[in-house]
């Protein structure tokens, strides 16, 4: 293959001369890409360039084209194209085709459809993402290859999506991403843990080589002006620098034309337009309008004013087009608004007609639209039949806009309304939050049905806790419920039900507990009915049907009971629920089981909690559907971090990574702090600051029960490097914080146990004392193995006699003996052998001591085994403290342990990438490296290497 590239690129957005020469400026950028084409026969790279228009974004891709002898696939997003699905991912695969046979089936067929060229019906957009992946992926090992997309901005929503996802995973294969996007905006969202290259202005000196290079003295007077005006913009530069020269010598060479650069550019390109004929400057407005101006299409519209496409020759001699391909392009982008805003609108709306009437299928639809000046239901009918083609094929991006430009056309208030709503919740699923609460407020403007207003608030109060604002999500919701309870109870039940997780998240315990209450009676009183409403819903994305919502609400009172201590009571409602879940509940109720397993996490039943968010991930993996891996990811990270810390940080890391591709600030704020707490524990205190620096900047002060738990992370990163200090500020402060919002449940705070002991060890006996004694009053209230455990820890930390503290100690061991806690009893041994040598009987201490080493070395808490290790020392132990084994974790890369426990779980290599949303290449890529790091040469000797880790059963 040699390669495609989509005409239209712009010869002067930059700073360099029409494809000679280096670009003036830009060394090291240029630099990048080239050891990123350089490095590509052995591992792939992605990069965005960042900029504004003229920056020199284009020029960059030009010489990157020009200067790698590879194959190159190029094509670039357009404005007016940005509602067609998938129309730069066609660009890009439909030129590979014969390696579409090399991805799944079910990839395969996705993709098929996704461009049309089969029928399916519901598209999994992941299918697609992971299928794009897998067929560069294939080109890739044919050779090298170099995939550039200019002006990534204006790419359709669905194509953005997939450039996104593919850019996250391309380090084993042998691909070169490199994108073009325009600074600020939205367009910015959805790029994190992509590498991006910010283009600065020019400097006074390069603007000053530029002007040199187009035949302008910067020594003149007008060399120096154009330099202070074009503030280092290549483009203004260069066409200032034309402006000026073309500009006959006349008295219009004035002070006045040196104003904002906009007019005198402007300028430059209208005096070229006034030199072409009547028919060329006409033929310009339908390039212009065109979403595709292919030439055949151009030849038929054309005709209708008596023109032909020969006209743009004058054009093209002007240098404000471009054809290649039989497609012509603009020159800039920029002359597209010029060209369409000094036209009347009128004029606008006869060319859009008229192409409108040359074209066909979805173009004729979105031609039609755009000549449309008022209401007109069948237009908006045609646009819905669009938007919902769309959603066949997985473009919800697309869908989202086609039913909105359907609403802004609908005469009649109800459909406006429906048709509003429906698109803001397309825009949602899409990842388009902010499209989603702009167009939902829209709708509620033209509404006046109780119940419509319900389903809006619904959809607001679940992007608010999106986008990191639960109090206001939840509050948007209460209200809603309370307003349409009693035209439609239940409506209201399954309002309630999606208020109590952001509730929570907010830090109001009581309120969301309150809510809960409400919830579960009402559900219980309720008669089963058709359901509330089509639009997703409550808390995890599907709305429940009226069979589920009693569950689903029992669930939640079970879940709120145990968040504010009432362990018992939250254990015998969610135990009650896990009974009655059916036996393929795994395919049909996944959102009910993560509630069920985290709120079983709660309270020490740890087997079934795993039991259930394990089938919750791997039926998600299975089906390709990854919406609901963040949070039950991040759940069973949290059981996890109690034993196997491997197993945590994988499933966290892998939180991580969803919750930043779906743009979800709550979930990524909490598999930071989750993670956060494991380097805490591993004595990894830089580790921790860094996370929970970047939950802070995620969430936002809107994350109020992530506040706690981040400091609490803090205060256990300072006790484990010995800053007696900085724990205590912490840990009182995330103290206090529990207390505020009302989290009384022992086993999510167990950070009090660490507060307790730095405060005996700075002295600070009474305010030990007190912490302990709210420690002995929870473990009595709620019964739970921790916090029974770690009241007598504490009790003999604070004990005055040696009798005494062997009698807490012994108190200790016997609650550990209840649930499985091994960094916790290894701390309740490390305190035993501190105490026994605190009081003088050191041989006794060796025993605890090396206990609490062996396990602590196992877990990889570093700084936690070189304190037992100190106090065997001390203790006089002559042998050698228990060594430190390289850990798994330490080991492997988060995306090879990913792999390698997919492998060791029984995967093949292409189930394996399948359920990772990974190439099968890059499973080899991770797999091979895992071996060569672990020392071994099977999946057999992987899979008993994981499991004595603790990564697999």
């Amino acid at each position: 293959m040699d390669g495609v590239t989509t005409p239209g690129v712009e010869v002067h957005d930059g700073g360099g001369e029409e494809g000679r020469g280096e670009l003036v400026g830009r060394a090291s950028e240029c630099a990048l890409l080239d050891d990123l084409l350089e490095a590509s026969h052995d591992r792939g790279a992605a990069v965005l360039l960042c900029g504004d228009p003229g920056i020199g974004k284009t020029m960059l891709l030009d010489r990157t084209a020009r200067h790698w002898g590879g194959r190159v696939l190029r094509t670039r997003g357009v404005e007016s194209e940005a509602v067609l699905p998938y129309g730069v991912l066609a660009d890009l695969l439909l030129p590979l085709r014969a390696y579409f046979a090399e991805v799944p089936a079910a990839q395969q067929r996705a993709l098929e459809a996704c461009f049309a060229l089969s029928e399916a019906a519901d598209v999994n957009p992941y299918a697609v993402c992971a299928g794009a992946l897998g067929v560069l992926a294939a080109a890739g090992e044919a050779g090298p290859l170099a995939v550039l997309v200019d002006d990534v901005h204006w790419a359709d929503p669905s194509s953005c999506q997939v450039l996104q996802f593919v850019a996250r995973r391309l380090a084993a294969e042998r691909i070169v991403l490199v994108m073009a996007t325009r600074s600020g905006g939205e367009g910015d969202i959805g790029w994190e843990g992509v590498d991006q290259v910010v283009l600065r202005p020019l400097a006074s000196e390069e603007c000053r080589e530029l002007l040199v290079r187009h035949g302008l003295d910067p020594s003149s007077r007008a060399g120096e002006r154009v330099v202070a005006i074009s503030r280092g913009n290549p483009l203004v530069l260069v066409e200032y620098a034309g402006a000026w020269k073309d500009l006959p010598e006349s008295g219009a060479r004035t002070d006045d034309d040196w104003g904002a650069p906009g007019p005198l550019v402007e300028r430059a390109w209208l005096s070229k337009m006034r030199t072409l004929s009547r028919g060329a400057r006409d033929a310009l407005v339908y390039v212009a309008a065109c979403r595709s101006a292919q030439v055949a299409l151009l030849e038929r519209a054309l005709a209708a004013e008596g023109l032909s496409p020969s006209v743009l020759e004058e054009a093209e001699e002007a240098r404000l087009v471009k054809s290649a391909g039989g497609v012509y392009e603009l020159r800039h982008p920029v002359l597209r608004p010029l060209l369409l805003d000094r036209c009347t609108l009128a004029r606008r709306l006869w060319v859009y007609r008229v192409l409108a009437e040359a074209s066909e299928g979805e173009l004729s639809t979105w031609y039609l639209a755009a000549a449309t000046a008022g209401p007109d239901e069948q237009v908006a009918v045609a646009l819905v039949a669009e938007g919902e083609r769309a959603q066949r094929r997985g473009a919800l991006g697309t869908t989202a806009h086609a039913w909105h430009r359907a609403a802004e056309l609908s005469p009649r208030a109800v459909d406006r309304t429906t048709r509003l709503l429906d698109a803001a919740w397309a825009a949602f699923h899409s990842g388009a939050t902010h499209d989603a609460l702009r167009w939902s407020d829209e709708a509620q403007a033209c509404n006046e049905d109780p119940r419509t207003t319900a389903d809006i608030a619904l959809l607001r109060g679940q992007a608010c806790s999106w986008l990191g604002d639960p109090g206001r999500g939840y509050q948007t919701i209460v209200a809603a419920a309370r307003a349409v309870e009693p035209v439609d109870p239940l409506r209201a039940c399954t309002l309630l039900c999606s208020a109590v997780i952001p509730a929570a998240m907010d830090g109001r315990m009581a309120t969301a507990l309150d809510i809960a209450e409400r919830c579960a009676a009402m559900a219980a009183s309720l008669h089963p009915a058709p359901p509330a409403s089509g639009a997703p819903g409550p808390v995890l994305g599907s709305m429940p049907g009226p069979a589920d919502l009693p569950q689903l609400a029992t669930a939640l009172l079970g879940a709120a009971r145990a968040l504010v201590g009432q362990a018992q009571e939250g254990r015998e409602l969610l135990l009650k629920v896990r009974q009655q879940l059916p036996r393929n509940w795994p395919t049909q109720h996944q959102q009910l089981a993560i509630q069920l397993g985290e709120g079983l996490s709660w309270v020490d039943e740890d087997a079934a909690a795993r039991e259930l968010l394990g089938a919750v991930i791997a039926q998600a993996q299975r089906d390709g559907v990854p919406a609901l891996l963040p949070y039950a990811l991040s759940a069973r990270c949290q059981v996890e971090s109690w034993n196997r810390w491997t197993a945590a940080r994988a499933d966290g890391e892998e939180a991580l990574r969803w919750g930043q591709e779906f743009g979800h600030a709550a979930m990524t704020s909490y598999a930071l702090v989750l993670l956060g707490r494991l380097d805490a524990l591993r004595g990894d205190r830089t580790g921790c600051e860094a996370r929970v620096a970047a939950c802070e900047q995620y969430g936002g002060p809107g994350m109020h029960s992530l506040a706690l738990f981040a400091e609490s992370a803090l205060g256990s990163a300072a006790l484990a490097t010995g800053d007696l200090d900085a724990c205590r500020t912490h840990l009182e402060r995330s103290f206090s914080l529990a207390a505020d919002v009302g989290l009384d449940n022992p086993n999510l705070l167990p950070f009090v146990a660490d507060l307790v002991e730095a405060h005996v060890r700075a002295g600070s006996l009474d305010r030990a004392a007190e912490v302990t004694s709210w420690l002995t009053e929870r473990a009595s209230a709620t019964g739970l193995a921790w916090p029974q455990a770690a009241h007598a820890r504490c009790r003999a930390l604070l004990a005055d006699t040696a009798d005494e503290a062997e009698e807490w100690l012994a108190q200790a061991e016997k609650a550990h003996t209840r649930r499985e806690m091994v960094f916790e009893l290894a701390r309740t041994r490390l305190v035993h052998g501190e105490i026994r040598r605190r009081f003088r009987r050191p041989a006794a201490a060796r025993q605890p001591l090396l206990a609490a080493q062996r396990e602590f070395a196992g877990l990889g808490a570093t700084s936690w085994a070189d304190r037992a290790a100190a106090e065997l020392t001390a203790a006089g132990h002559r042998g050698p403290p228990h060594r430190q084994q390289t850990r798994v974790a330490d080991i492997l890369t988060g995306q090879e342990l990913q792999v390698a426990r997919a492998i060791a779980a029984g995967m093949s290599n292409v189930e394996a990438a399948t359920a990772l949303f990974l190439s099968r290449k890059t499973v080899e890529a991770h797999l091979t490296r895992a071996y060569r790091k672990l020392s071994i040469r099977s999946r057999a000797d992987l899979a008993r290497t994981l499991a004595r880790a603790g990564v697999v059963e």
